[in-house]
């Protein structure tokens, strides 16, 4: 199954109207804030997002969809809750399988940051991002120039977008990645676990690099071009 989490996903969400720029700032806002509150309040917040999902166009069947790349990961949570729990306790008891209030919080801010995460990457494509990042960098170059000293040395032109728009817009080729390594281990009959995750993710990593490197000899080979 293709993984979607962090994939722009054609739909009549009214967040698709909000600028990208906004909601890039406002994301970022919320994912530093998850920090400051504890469990109980995080636990919260993450039953509202899934009901607040559905107005804003996400089915429960699109988000358990998006969420089931990601079980893997709560479940080594939990498994290391347990190990935890056992070097404590060093019984059979339930409480073995009750995680800790610092592990809950960590599995509940995965859970609220990846959400957050949806409601941008579903409703915004790199073109709008750019654009909307680039009016961005040059108004704030235009009140930088404005400055008595140091106004003259702001160069008019938007440079610092194009990086930034790289850098949020491989997290869905990364998740791409990710998804054609997946996809190959179980055409071979491997099993999803911990296993696959260990012989996987040294592949990801090389691919990532290598898709990284040709990415930027691509733009570099485009920049010659044009000058």
């Amino acid at each position: 199954m293709e993984l979607s989490l962090f994939s722009f996903h054609p739909t009549k969400s009214p967040l698709t109207k909000i600028n990208p720029g906004l909601k890039l700032l406002l994301l970022l806002i919320a994912v530093i804030s998850l920090f400051y509150i504890d469990l109980i309040p995080t636990a919260i917040l993450f039953c509202l997002l899934v009901v607040v999902s559905l107005p804003l166009g996400f089915s429960l069947t699109s988000q358990f969809q998006d969420f089931k790349p990601i079980f893997i990961y709560i479940l080594i949570y939990y498994m290391a809750s347990i190990i935890i729990n056992l070097s404590q306790v060093k019984i059979l008891a339930p409480v073995l399988f009750i995680p800790s209030p610092t592990i809950a919080l960590s599995m509940l801010r995965l859970l609220v940051s990846l959400q957050l995460a949806r409601f941008f990457y579903k409703t915004t494509t790199t073109t709008q991002l750019k654009f909307s990042l680039e009016k961005i960098e040059l108004q704030l170059r235009e009140l930088l120039q404005r400055l008595p000293i140091c106004g003259k040395k702001i160069q008019s032109q938007a440079s610092f977008t194009f990086s930034l728009t790289m850098i949020i817009s491989f997290i869905p080729r990364l998740m791409s990645l990710w998804n054609q390594l997946e996809l190959s281990w179980k055409a071979r009959g491997g099993a999803a676990g911990l296993k696959m995750m260990y012989q996987l993710f040294p592949q990801l990593l090389v691919l990532a690099f290598t898709e990284a490197e040709n990415t930027w000899q691509a733009i570099l080979s485009r920049e010659k071009e044009i000058s």
